[in-house]
């Protein structure tokens, strides 16, 4: 079935009938657009609007199907199969149209939700509190058990963002997935403690909070008034 015939005797019977695309559009629930479209040769109907197509232009549906005039009670079986295999040609080009809608609305919400699952991992999270700390046997290893403020939300990461040896500035991220998310999330972290390392901070949305310091007498980490630093 050829677009570029069918969209010319589409035109041709459409104006022999004294119709505008708009009319004949109207007549079959469709815009004038899409009867544009089918004249130019860009595609074809529906497979469920060529027999209200044909009723609107006062032609069989066989002459549609074909693309021209057949004299009256001259349907042959050869014009009959070809009409079939035009009409499951029209089937498959529809059924793949849907396919690649399909397909691509999907492509498109799988892009924006890891478009906000990465961005939502990249978040840093400014309300982080320490639940409690221990240092490891051979004291170069600690671990702390973080949560968050709010009553919503989970931890994913935490980087050191200190340049000085004698101190951590340690910046938390959201889970991936959004703060409501459990995927990735975490809530205890290994430091690597620096023998000239003295403090521990957390950095919130009012800028470094002290949180453990290690006593100069005893060498032993005690928690610290969570007071921002200058």
């Amino acid at each position: 079935m050829d677009a570029q015939k069918f969209g010319a005797f589409l035109a041709q019977i459409r104006k022999e009938n004294g119709l505008t695309q708009a009319q004949l559009a109207q007549r079959i629930q469709v815009t004038d657009k899409a009867v544009s479209r089918w004249e130019r040769g860009r595609g074809f109907p529906d497979i469920n609007l060529l027999e209200p197509l044909a009723g609107a232009l006062g032609i069989s549906l066989l002459e549609l199907m074909q693309s021209e005039r057949n004299p009256a009670d001259t349907v042959t079986n050869e014009a009959a199969s070809a009409a079939l295999r035009d009409t499951v040609h029209v089937a498959r080009l529809h059924g793949r149209r849907i396919v690649r809608r399909f397909l691509a609305a999907a492509a498109a919400v799988l892009a924006l939700a890891c478009l906000w699952m990465l961005l939502s991992g990249l978040a840093p999270r400014a309300d982080v509190f320490l639940h409690d700390y221990s240092v490891l046997p051979g004291g170069d290893v600690m671990t702390i058990r973080v949560g968050v403020a709010g009553s919503m939300g989970y931890i994913r990461s935490c980087t050191d963002r200190s340049d000085d040896p004698s101190r951590m500035e340690l910046r938390f991220y959201s889970a991936y997935g959004g703060l409501n998310s459990k995927l990735g999330a975490r809530n205890v972290f290994l430091l690597p403690l620096r023998e000239d390392c003295t403090q521990i901070c957390f950095e919130g949305g009012d800028g470094l909070r002290v949180i453990l310091q290690k006593n100069s007498s005893t060498g032993v980490w005690e928690r610290a008034p969570a007071d921002p630093l200058p």
